[in-house]
C-alpha cells in the first residue's frame, strides 16, 4: 500500500482547483442528483479555509479511473461493457475490487471471475462506489507515524459502519463503507499539518468528538469534517454523501429514515457507540439520545442491538471491503 511519504504527489490538480472553487462558489457539492434543500452546506468562508488546507497537504492522486467512471456513470445510457472496460486498465485495484465483490458481505451464489460479470451483478452506480473505497483506502492508507494511529482509527470506524449497516434493510453495503472511510478523511490531513495533533485525536475522537472539532478549528480555522465535506465534492462523490460526512458529528441533526443523508448519519452515530464500547469507554459515551434516534430511524430491534453490541466488544467487525 502507497503511502502519503512515498508518493508526494499535489492532492489538487489545476482542474481539480477550479472545481474546488466552483464549490466554494456556489457552496454546493458537484452532484445534485439527490433533493437536498433541507441541508446546511458549509458556509463560503469555511469551504475557503478547507480549500486552502487541502492545498497544503501532499498525498496521492485518486486514480483517473474514478472520474471516468463517475463520467460514464452520469451518461443517459451508461454502458457496463466501457465501465468494466475502465477498471480492467488498472490491474491492482482490478484485484482488490474483485476480492471485495467474492467477500461474504455480497454473497455471491457463484465466484465472480471477471469484471465485466462484477458490473453486471452489482450495476455501474454501486460498482463505482466500490472502485471509488478501494481506490481512497489505497491512496490514503499509510503505515507509520502519527498518521498511522488516525488511519487505523478510521478503517475501525469504516468497518463498525459496515457492521450495523448489514443489519439494516435497504443500505448499500458499498456505499456505506465508502462514507465510512471518508468521513474523518479531513483527520489525515490535519496529521500532517500540525505536530500535536494526533496526540489531540487520540485523546478526543471517541470520547469528545465535537471538542476535537474545536480544536481543530482553533489550531487550523477550520474542522475535519469541512474539509471532508470538499474531498468528496472534489473527488465527485454522491452529494448525499458529502453532506452525511459534514453532519456526521452533528448533535442537532434531524435524522429521517427515508433520508439518505440521515440513514448514513444514523450509521456514523452507532458505529461511535460501537467503537467507543469496544474500548470500554461506555460511561463516556457523549451522545445517548443520538443513539437511541439513530436506532429508531433505522429501524433496529434491542435484540439486534444488543448481538451488534456483543459483536463490538469481542472485535467482531464485519469483513473489511
Amino acid at each position: 500500500m502507497d503511502s502519503m511519504a512515498s508518493r508526494p504527489t499535489p492532492l489538487i490538480r489545476s482542474s481539480s482547483v477550479i472545481r474546488a472553487n466552483r464549490i466554494i462558489m456556489s457552496e454546493m457539492p458537484l452532484d445534485h442528483s439527490t433533493p437536498s434543500a433541507s441541508y446546511r452546506y458549509p458556509p463560503k468562508p469555511d469551504l475557503e479555509l478547507a480549500f486552502q488546507a487541502v492545498r497544503k497537504a501532499r498525498i496521492p492522486q485518486i486514480p483517473d479511473v474514478v472520474f471516468a467512471l463517475r463520467d460514464e456513470l452520469g451518461r443517459p445510457e451508461p454502458d457496463i461493457r466501457v465501465a468494466a472496460e475502465l477498471i480492467s486498465r488498472d490491474v491492482s485495484l482490478t484485484g482488490q475490487v474483485m476480492k471485495a465483490v467474492n467477500s461474504p458481505l455480497f454473497r455471491c451464489r457463484t465466484k465472480i471471475t471477471n469484471m465485466h460479470q462484477a458490473v453486471a451483478m452489482m450495476g455501474i452506480a454501486r460498482l463505482t462506489n466500490l472502485v471509488t473505497a478501494q481506490a481512497i483506502q489505497r491512496m490514503l492508507g499509510v503505515t507509520e507515524g502519527p498518521a498511522q494511529v488516525v488511519w487505523d482509527g478510521m478503517m475501525v470506524r469504516a468497518r463498525a459502519i459496515l457492521t450495523v449497516a448489514e443489519v439494516v434493510g435497504g443500505v448499500a453495503l458499498d456505499e456505506a463503507y465508502l462514507f465510512g472511510i471518508m468521513q474523518n478523511a479531513g483527520s489525515l490531513i490535519f496529521v500532517e499539518m500540525a505536530p500535536d495533533y494526533g496526540t489531540e485525536w487520540v485523546l478526543r475522537n471517541e470520547t469528545d468528538p465535537l471538542g476535537l472539532m474545536e480544536y481543530e478549528r482553533k489550531r487550523l480555522g477550520v474542522d475535519h469534517v469541512t474539509v471532508g465535506f470538499l474531498l468528496a465534492g472534489n473527488w465527485r462523490l454522491p452529494e448525499h454523501i458529502a453532506l452525511a460526512i459534514y453532519h456526521h458529528h452533528d448533535s442537532d441533526f434531524g435524522f429521517s429514515a427515508d433520508s439518505a443523508v440521515g440513514v448514513l448519519v444514523a450509521l456514523s452515530k452507532l458505529a461511535h457507540s460501537l467503537v467507543v464500547m469496544r474500548h470500554g469507554n461506555h460511561e463516556q459515551l457523549e451522545l445517548p439520545a443520538d443513539q437511541e434516534r439513530a436506532l429508531r430511524d433505522l429501524a433496529i430491534d434491542d435484540e439486534d442491538w444488543a448481538a451488534l453490541c456483543d459483536r463490538a466488544q469481542a472485535g467482531e467487525w464485519a469483513t473489511q471491503l
